[in-house]
């Protein structure tokens, strides 16, 4: 029943992370150098939590296959490589924002609300096996 109710609850963790963030795409003109196969740009605004794994690229040439590298979060500076060498591109980059900006008060409680929906699923279960085994069902 536990793990009925938790799988239940995967989407409300989901649609709040949908509703925090945006996605954002950043273009930049790249050009590498005989033998070179990396590239780098800076991102115009920071990616969300730091989380790289929502970071998508593509470039304008079909000979590249461009891959994450690294991420500075301080610096917002992306490193990629798998870029095909000696070329000029446009390069394409998809990554989660944060879409609550200077509201932290709607941050928090989004932040707390997946704990309370949890915490709510466990107080209601108990509460209806409670009520079975004392008879007021």
């Amino acid at each position: 029943m536990f793990i009925g109710a938790g799988l239940f609850l995967f989407p409300i963790t989901e649609a709040t992370y949908d509703f925090r963030t945006d996605v954002r795409e950043d273009t930049a003109e790249v050009e590498t150098a005989v033998a070179v196969t990396t590239g780098n740009m800076t991102l115009i605004k920071a990616v969300y939590d730091s989380d790289t794994s929502t970071i998508d690229l593509a470039s304008s040439l079909p000979s590249d296959l461009p891959v994450y590298s690294s991420y500075n979060v301080t610096s917002r500076q992306l490193v990629f490589a798998g870029l095909t060498a000696n070329e000029s591109r446009t390069m394409y980059v998809n990554y989660d924002v944060d879409a609550l900006v200077g509201t932290p008060s709607i941050g928090t409680l989004l932040n707390i609300n997946p704990f309370l929906w949890y915490a709510f699923a466990i107080v209601f279960i108990g509460a209806s096996i409670a009520a079975l085994v004392l008879g007021r069902a």
